[in-house]
């Protein structure tokens, strides 16, 4: 009988904490946030590429997040890789701006494409005594 009732338990908290932004711990005492981001056309490989993202929770810019940027790179017909190129700090505006001033030249070899980008935040501390979900947005790096 008591084996039953620890299975239940393991259940319900499973279940709990993915009312919340995520299934890790704590989860649920943390603010949905969003990342925005637009496709972005490359038609110079050497001039400087910039990223953006904009953050925000409830529709509220998030001043002084960390956002890691990753460009994915692959072999035609193949999957993709992210490698992580850089990362930016959100401004008062909610606006984070990555610039690589190499532009996308060596990010990939002769045999491989660019095709995407992504940008990720991933909470380590509080932001202004708030506790922030993790977020990811992805959209299209078109080169050429």
């Amino acid at each position: 009988m008591a084996v039953s009732k620890r299975v239940v338990v393991a259940a319900l908290v499973a279940v709990s904490g993915l009312a919340g932004c995520g299934t890790e711990p704590g989860s649920r005492s943390r603010t949905v946030t969003t990342l925005s981001i637009q496709d972005v056309r490359v038609t110079d490989p050497l001039a400087p590429l910039t990223l953006t993202a904009t953050m925000t929770a409830g529709g509220r810019a998030i001043r002084g997040a960390e956002l890691a940027f990753f460009i994915a790179v692959g072999r035609t017909g193949e999957q993709t890789v992210g490698r992580r190129v850089g990362e930016a700090a959100t401004g008062d505006d909610g606006v984070a701006r990555y610039v690589r001033e190499d532009g996308v030249d060596g990010l990939a070899f002769s045999d491989e494409r660019v095709d995407r980008y992504s940008v990720e935040y991933n909470p380590i501390n509080k932001i202004d005594d708030v506790r922030y979900c993790r977020s990811r947005a992805d959209a299209r790096l078109t080169v050429g």
